[in-house]
């Protein structure tokens, strides 16, 4: 991780809520599946969260260490056409939001997720959705902006 940030924590996934939050760049780097996040949703059991209730980051950064791609379909927005990507390294896409972020435990063999998420609108891409397997994960950020949305529903 080049950036410093204030609040770094590996293997918590499991207590970020992705859901509608922006991802400025998602692309591969250096063994890591690379997302610069715009904000995120802290939950209150996240053991960095010094609140009693969920809260929002700011600007953050979310790495999956030594990833493989197990499927990866991208949905092209005029022709309707689906692509599948094969390798991580084509991995590199602005402007997207994260609709759906499932993740479990492989004890034996690190983790493995299910990922879905759409573009901009300005973009020739409609969504991907991409299945993978990583050793290990980190999720850093810098500040809490205020208590999470999801707090109010």
């Amino acid at each position: 991780m080049r950036k410093e940030y204030t609040y770094i924590s590996k293997n918590t996934l499991q207590y970020v809520y992705l859901h509608d939050c922006d991802c400025a760049h998602m692309y591969y780097a250096e063994n890591c599946l690379i997302f610069e996040m715009e904000w995120m949703e802290i939950l209150r059991e996240h053991p960095q969260n010094p609140f009693s209730q969920a809260y929002q980051s700011g600007a953050g950064r979310i790495e999956l260490f030594q990833p493989k791609i197990i499927e990866c379909t991208l949905a092209i927005k005029d022709n309707k056409n689906v692509r599948s990507v094969e390798a991580i390294q084509e991995l590199d896409y602005y402007g997207l939001e994260f609709l759906e972020y499932e993740q479990e435990c492989r004890k034996s063999d690190g983790y493995y997720a299910e990922l879905f998420l759409i573009f901009d609108r300005d973009s020739c891409y409609d969504n991907i959705f991409l299945k993978i397997e990583y050793q290990w994960s980190t999720v850093a950020w810098n500040t809490f902006n205020g208590v999470s949305w999801i707090e109010c529903i």
